[in-house]
């Protein structure tokens, strides 16, 4: 649900390509370590532009380059020392709201989530019509379990990009968590709208379509998501952020007697193939909403075509739990 990534900060002020002529001074191996950059040669980038820290180690332009190379190369500590050091050096330069963002995210990262929350602060204070600051911060106030934060954080993102991917889905999981299913379903339609390859807004909708009792639409979007990434519905774990499974798993929490979301889960473990436990939610479901069996009884026929072998597995399993 919830993606943390390091964006690719923003070289402020270098020459996009070098004049030709051999680097001597700390602004001819920038140039150098950009050309180097542009063309993708990362290793001769960082030997260039450690080159022009070392005779300018207050380079605004070359501590940007150099952050921005050992991102791509993987060295987070590193980047969170230049980080570090353009913060130092110029606390409130235009721009540098974006290197308090990113630290934020390392610092998130390494659950230093306070410290998080203290740079986003001061990135809000430089420039607070950032959407993508008050997104960031909406997740730094989830990790802290201060939901109401949150949610003004996405109202706040989508005031000012109300075509905001990620706002539109942590607002779309508020929503649904609180059984707003029209305002959740707006929001991930809109997501699918603006990338229709997000595999996970399929999975999102349909859990809610499955909610509100449309199966098929349901059935639909779990299908497509799981087309396009079959981890979409997985249940496995998702680095720093929420799948949609373990999103209806809190929705069940919450709400333990929704037949319909124990139905929802039942789709999708069978779209794992995991038949017994499938069998599990769709007796719970049908425990607790009778009238739902000949719609269960439809679903576990049409996803089992493929395999008439499972299907007939996982509808043996299902009365055997009924009726052990």
């Amino acid at each position: 649900m919830f993606r943390a990534t390091i964006p690719l900060i923003a070289i402020l002020f270098i020459a996009t390509a070098s004049n030709g002529q051999p680097p001597q001074t700390a602004q001819g191996y920038l140039k150098s370590s950009m050309a180097h950059y542009q063309g993708g040669a990362i290793d001769a980038a960082l030997t260039d532009v450690n080159k022009a820290i070392a005779l300018d180690a207050n380079s605004l332009d070359a501590l940007f380059l150099r952050a921005a190379i050992r991102s791509q190369k993987g060295d987070m500590a590193g980047v969170l020392a230049d980080y570090n050091k353009i913060i130092e050096i110029a606390p409130s330069v235009p721009g540098v709201e974006v290197i308090f963002t990113n630290r934020a995210v390392i610092r998130l990262q390494n659950a230093d989530v306070n410290g998080a929350l203290e740079d986003l602060k001061k990135a809000l204070s430089l420039n607070p019509r950032v959407a993508e600051i008050h997104n960031t911060r909406a997740i730094v106030h989830l990790q802290k379990g201060d939901l109401d934060g949150a949610l003004a954080d996405y109202e706040k993102a989508l005031e000012l990009k109300p075509t905001l991917a990620p706002a539109l889905v942590g607002r779309g999981y508020f929503r649904y968590q609180k059984k707003d299913f029209d305002g959740a379903l707006a929001d991930f339609s809109k997501v699918i709208e603006l990338a229709p390859n997000n595999h996970d807004a399929y999975v999102s909708r349909g859990i809610v379509r499955g909610l509100k009792g449309e199966i098929d639409g349901a059935l639909a979007d779990l299908r497509k998501g799981a087309a396009l990434n079959p981890k979409s519905v997985s249940d496995s774990a998702r680095g720093n952020f929420s799948s949609p499974y373990l999103e209806l798993n809190q929705f069940l929490m919450k709400y333990p007697t929704n037949a319909r979301a124990y139905e929802i889960r039942g789709i999708f473990k069978l779209l794992q193939r995991k038949e017994t436990e499938a069998a599990q939610d769709f007796s719970k479901s049908m425990e607790l909403e009778p009238a739902l069996k000949s719609e269960i009884d439809r679903i576990i026929k049409e996803l089992g075509q493929a395999n008439k072998s499972k299907s007939s597995r996982t509808a043996n399993e299902t009365n055997r739990v009924q009726s052990s």
